[in-house]
């Protein structure tokens, strides 16, 4: 008896702080959604372009970045000649789910409090198939206190990332992936 009463008094003494880390949780950042991107596998003399509108952008204002995060489910081919799972398949969407970019956000300037919109070399952080991958790419920005939008174009190799083909693919594909962003967005929703 004294052991089932020591457990309820244990979880009423647990459940306040539950909620809280629940609470810490809800505190963060929301993303902004229906970002575009388009993602292309280049083949032997051909490209298989896909696209999602599906990309959601937080500012992570402690670590100064834009987090992008793309759920590779959503991608779809842009022709009706493309495998409409490739890009799945290519990118092992049943392990990785998400593709995470990770870009370096502009810096305020303190004097008039505007940012820079200029295109600028950002450092930027890759996650694909479950390895992080470290580069600069430029970045075209647009920003002020309350957003930012944003345009990249940058490729990799997926050999960098430790990262294989699926075998089916091999004598179609090169291993080279293309990313466009254009004018993707962040909106601070907690300013409104």
């Amino acid at each position: 008896m004294k052991i089932y009463i020591l457990r309820i008094l244990y979880l009423i003494l647990l459940y306040p702080l539950l909620c809280l880390d629940a609470f810490a949780q809800d505190e963060r950042a929301p993303y902004t959604g229906n970002n575009t991107i388009i993602v292309a596998l280049e083949g032997m003399g051909k490209r298989y372009d896909f696209i999602s509108n599906q990309m959601l952008v937080r500012h992570n204002k402690e670590r100064h970045t834009l987090e992008c995060v793309l759920p590779v489910i959503s991608l779809v081919p842009l022709n009706d000649t493309i495998p409409p799972a490739m890009a799945y398949e290519v990118l092992f969407g049943a392990k990785y789910p998400e593709l995470l970019i990770s870009i370096a956000a502009p810096v305020q300037q303190s004097n008039t409090g505007q940012f820079d919109p200029a295109t600028r070399n950002r450092t930027t952080t890759i996650r694909l198939q479950g390895v992080n991958n470290e580069t600069v790419v430029p970045v075209a920005f647009l920003a002020d206190k309350n957003s930012f939008y944003f345009s990249t174009n940058f490729d990799l190799l997926l050999g960098n990332f430790q990262a294989s083909l699926p075998i089916k693919y091999l004598p179609l594909l090169t291993g080279r992936v293309m990313f466009s962003i254009d004018k993707a967005y962040w909106y601070n929703l907690e300013q409104r």
